[in-house]
């Protein structure tokens, strides 16, 4: 199996997930996107489940990666994290930053409410919690903003109603606002 297959495994079911939503991880049809044969997907991933856990844990791992580079461009300063929170999960209209809401939706449309894997997420999030509260801002604070962050992202995941631009913009300027005490 050629170097780079099981990221190129990854890439065409992250596609299947965004382009078709959780129907579309179709095990050959991931396989065939990617150039490998069904057997040579299943010697990465024993089966959709372990592929779909597998994503779950790169989209997080790129999330954690996106905010430490935010957080170090931006100084380090009390409130960075909080920002790089707010800049890696949103745009300054209020609006998802990227397609992982879309990708999580997916991903937990497959992996099912009680899935042992979403312990991963549910981890991550009291890490994400841990590191605002640590940051300098006062818990109250950081709690605000990464609740109305996650409020803002989840909404997208939902496909709720999205804020217009301008109310958008306006709120994620309050919440910057709010991480610069």
């Amino acid at each position: 199996m050629p170097h780079g297959a099981r990221d190129r495994i990854l890439n065409a079911a992250e596609e299947r997930v965004l382009s078709g939503g959780p129907a579309g991880l179709v095990l050959d049809a991931i396989a065939a996107d990617a150039g490998v044969s069904k057997g040579g997907l299943l010697y990465h991933f024993a089966n959709k489940e372990a592929l779909v856990a597998a994503l779950c844990e790169r989209m997080l791992h790129r999330f954690d990666h996106e905010l430490e580079a935010l957080r170090q461009a931006d100084g380090g300063d009390t409130g960075a994290a909080a920002r790089a929170y707010l800049s890696s999960t949103v745009t300054h209209e209020g609006k998802p930053a990227d397609n992982s809401a879309q990708l999580m939706a997916g991903i937990l449309a497959t992996l099912g409410r009680d899935s042992p894997h979403l312990e991963a997420v549910r981890a991550r999030f009291a890490e994400w919690q841990e590191t605002l509260v640590g940051d300098g801002l006062d818990d109250t604070t950081a709690t605000i903003v990464r609740l109305a962050t996650d409020g803002l992202w989840l909404s997208a995941l939902l496909g709720l109603p999205q804020l217009d631009p301008d109310l958008g913009r306006r709120t994620l300027r309050a919440l910057r606002d709010m991480t610069r005490a």
